[in-house]
């Protein structure tokens, strides 16, 4: 006979972010931006910058000339006011403009970035101050579980005033999330796909999970209910 699962003991806010190319769509395309934000409380997709300097959705450096423009994907974020958008920075020289677009679109309330590791954070800071940061890392394996670890992590992210920590859920671990919440720093971890990801994941507790797969993330949220 089957156990009944407990509820997950998630933060105040809990969030889930639709990866870019969420539920079979095309990454970094508008299906993929409004299917995510249609599916998730946030949807996440790539900047990278055309040779003309203008921002726009790619997962690289040198976006194709079909690259979809992020004034286009700001266009349907500003449809879906309560929703947000994760900026998941792939170069940093244009981080003024994507502020400037944001501000023109009237959705930067609803946008920060993800992608900045600690030698990027100057250069987002100085060049897109209205908006707000994770910083990225990677969580070293063999330390994963030491305080001492998650206390440099912690001091990391204060110092670099990013709004929290970003990384991948393989590695991230109790010890770090409660490190974090204890300092008022959000967590947020990517990217679990599959039923046992995702549950282990929750159990984590994190702010915010992003996946591919938003609709199984809701299922599994709510059968624990």
């Amino acid at each position: 006979m089957n156990q009944k699962q407990t509820a997950f003991d998630l933060p105040a806010g809990f969030t889930v972010t639709a990866h870019t190319g969420c539920l079979g769509t095309k990454d970094n395309s508008l299906e993929a931006v409004e299917i995510g934000l249609q599916n998730a409380d946030i949807v996440e997709i790539d900047i990278s910058c055309a040779a003309d300097g203008t921002p726009v959705l790619f997962h690289g450096w040198t976006p194709p000339k079909d690259a979809v423009p992020l004034k286009d994907a700001f266009a349907v974020l500003a449809r879906y006011p309560d929703k947000r958008m994760n900026l998941d920075l792939k170069v940093f020289s244009h981080c003024a403009a994507v502020q400037t677009i944001a501000e023109q679109c009237g959705v930067l309330e609803q946008v920060f970035f993800t992608g900045v590791g600690k030698g990027k954070t100057d250069t987002v800071r100085n060049n897109a101050p209205k908006i707000p940061y994770f910083l990225n890392c990677s969580i070293a394996p063999l330390l994963k579980n030491s305080k001492g670890y998650a206390r440099h992590l912690l001091h990391a992210v204060q110092n670099c005033g990013a709004i929290g920590l970003n990384c991948n859920f393989s590695n991230a671990t109790e010890t770090i999330v409660r490190k974090m919440h204890r300092a008022g720093l959000l967590v947020s971890l990517w990217t679990p796909n599959n039923e046992a990801q995702i549950e282990r994941v929750l159990r984590l507790a994190p702010d915010n999970m992003t996946t591919r797969r938003p609709d199984l993330a809701a299922k599994v949220i709510a059968n624990c209910k």
